[in-house]
């Protein structure tokens, strides 16, 4: 093929994902791959979105894909092909219909999704049909496969006393050894394993702490305090948590809870699998392994659940309660879920929950008006999002995701998908076209406009 002119080939985006650091597919293999045949194919790519280290099983969290298909429906993308290296780039995605959806919805703009390293040309006719449905189940079926693979890996690796991931409770300490058992070093806060063949298990920590431990075991179950008083009490006399840092209701509840301070690791309790939601697994499928000797003796482990099981981690005070929320206001100026669960002198988000029916109950005994969408900072009214919309259509002729998330004055979009269910239905709430037609047909009108700009700017013969 004659090679083309940058300004003659077709203005193309290519999407890159990748889940792992696997070579294979990493994100320069995928653009060394799309670039190739782009350049066979006459096409010049001109936007790229990518998704690093993003699992294709859901939409959640990708970011590069949401904002290319934002860009494809709003018509403000300024290419006419999107490149992906193959189906199980564009998703692994457990319903194949959802895939399927994502490429309609490009194909209804008049953008074709092409995916170069597959056999087949995505032309519409009955083979590619048949042929990339197959792909589809086939990237599906492998996430299914790999992810009961792991789960029995890591069943296995669990009976054996290593570390399956998840954070450690305080006086508990990650130790690493060798695929022969031969000991190498203690692991410190963020610190991870170099070779895939060691393993990590669980030691003791320092005398220091374990005692700090045992204090806590006494202090819950022997002087009935509470678990707040228990992380102000610690703090008052400067001991520090793991880390370093303060002590807080969720790492003192962290300490009272973990079964590993009795020597045993506990695995497969909860069911996370393929990105579903979390739920609990039936305690017939707990993993139970004795890992090191008991920090704490069974019997006084099971008393103190036995606490928690009959409601005592809710003893609280009504009053007691909204006068340390009183209390965090004016420190904070502002209240939250968050704010609430890192204060080492409150209980915890869901204690108030539980105590007054909704967080924005408590919010209002403590005098804290939380604005209805419960965002973080300046609140925005919807006149003030559709105001600022029509502000920027104003000042640019069209309005586009980009611009809303560059104006200083405005959030970012991801407030007006969850104020208006999508930044097109904001659009339409402003008085600016809202369907896939109406858009593309505005972005050609803008293009030709800008186009004619560029023609009559241009100097003439006889001015030269």
């Amino acid at each position: 093929m004659p090679e083309l002119s940058t300004a003659l080939r077709v203005p193309a985006a290519q999407y890159l994902r990748m889940s792992t650091d696997h070579q294979r597919y990493s994100l320069d293999n995928q653009r060394a791959a799309i670039s190739e045949y782009a350049e066979m194919r006459g096409f010049a790519v001109v936007r790229t979105y990518a998704d690093a280290g993003k699992s294709g099983l859901s939409l959640k969290g990708r970011d590069g894909l949401q904002q290319l298909l934002a860009d494809v429906v709003t018509g403000q993308g300024g290419f006419s092909v999107i490149l992906v290296l193959d189906v199980s780039r564009w998703g692994r995605f457990q319903d194949t219909d959802q895939a399927a959806h994502y490429e309609f919805i490009c194909r209804d703009a008049g953008i074709n999704v092409h995916y170069c390293g597959e056999p087949f040309d995505n032309d519409g006719s009955m083979v590619a049909s048949i042929v990339k449905n197959l792909k589809r189940v086939m990237a599906a079926e492998y996430s299914r496969e790999l992810s009961a693979k792991i789960y029995r890996a890591q069943i296995q690796q669990a009976c054996l006393g290593f570390k399956q991931g998840g954070p450690v409770p305080y006086g508990i300490r990650r130790f690493l050894v060798s695929h022969d058992g031969t000991p190498r070093l203690f692991l410190g806060p963020g610190d991870r394993k170099g070779l895939k063949s060691d393993r990590v298990v669980f030691m003791p920590g320092p005398d220091e702490e374990l005692k700090i431990v045992r204090r806590i075991f006494r202090m819950f179950l022997a002087q009935k305090q509470s678990i707040a008083n228990i992380a102000k009490t610690l703090n008052d006399e400067k001991i520090p948590s793991t880390d370093g840092d303060l002590w807080r209701w969720g790492r003192v509840k962290g300490v009272l809870r973990n079964e590993l301070m009795t020597g045993y690791y506990a695995f497969n309790r909860t069911n996370h699998k393929m990105k579903n939601p979390v739920r609990r697994n039936p305690p017939d499928l707990w993993v139970r392994t004795r890992v090191m000797e008991p920090i704490i003796e069974p019997k006084t482990f099971a008393r103190v659940q036995r606490e928690f099981s009959l409601g005592r981690v809710f003893a609280l005070r009504d009053p007691d309660m909204i006068r340390n929320l009183k209390c965090l206001l004016r420190e904070k100026k502002k209240l939250s879920q968050a704010i609430i669960n890192n204060c080492p002198y409150t209980p915890s988000a869901h204690a108030y929950w539980v105590h007054f029916g909704s967080l924005q109950a408590a919010y209002k005994a403590a005098g804290f008006i939380c604005p209805p969408t419960g965002q973080r900072g300046k609140y925005y009214s919807d006149d003030d999002l559709l105001d600022g919309i029509r502000r920027l259509h104003a000042k640019f002729g069209y309005i586009t995701i980009a611009l809303i998330d560059k104006d200083r004055h405005l959030p970012n979009h991801k407030l007006f998908i969850k104020r208006f269910g999508s930044v097109v239905n904001a659009y339409g709430l402003a008085g600016f076209p809202t369907t896939t037609s109406e858009s593309i047909s505005a972005a050609r009108q803008r293009t030709a406009a800008r186009r004619r700009n560029a023609h009559a700017a241009r100097p003439t013969a006889s001015s030269e």
